[in-house]
């Protein structure tokens, strides 16, 4: 097991946070996804103001497309752009294709706004890996939120 993997199942189990763990090959994209996972699933983008130097991981369910000028506009910025691997490689220690909020512990700054759906169920699960992409956790995503909570995270949550 990977130290950053093994991270991600130290933390919830820390919270006492129970999780459905389902092995899988490589995921880099949600859009084509060989095969079925359990329960509701989520997609994670990481995006950067044009100006200034916000950083959002934003939450959505798989299904949706990223409406980036939308979303712009409801964070009050001109324009939001994918950051770049190598951002993401230092911002969250995880490449392109692995982006998972459960790597959060790993941005030591703690500069990244987190956004979420608001047409998430909330009383559902989501998955999430646990910092590699041959796995997917299920969590519920109110034990999610006790993540954030714990990491310090006060989500926006916005209707994309």
């Amino acid at each position: 097991m990977y130290k950053k993997e093994e991270s991600a199942y130290n933390l919830l189990n820390e919270l006492n946070i129970d999780f459905f763990k389902v092995d899988h090959p490589a995921i880099t994209s949600v859009k084509h996804v060989p095969f079925d996972l359990p329960g509701p699933q989520v997609k994670n983008l990481v995006l950067k103001a044009k100006k200034g130097k916000k950083i959002y991981f934003v939450i959505l369910h798989d299904e949706k497309q990223a409406d980036l000028k939308k979303l712009a506009e409801l964070l009050d910025e001109k324009r939001l752009s994918f950051v770049s691997e190598e951002a993401l490689s230092t911002l969250l220690r995880v490449p392109a294709g692995s982006v998972t909020p459960l790597a959060l512990p790993q941005n030591e700054t703690n500069q990244i706004n987190i956004i979420i759906d608001k047409d998430i169920d909330f009383d559902n699960t989501a998955g999430f890996h646990p910092n590699i992409n041959t796995t997917t956790l299920m969590i519920q995503f109110h034990d999610f939120e006790k993540v954030l909570s714990y990491l310090n995270y006060e989500p926006t949550y916005v209707k994309l």
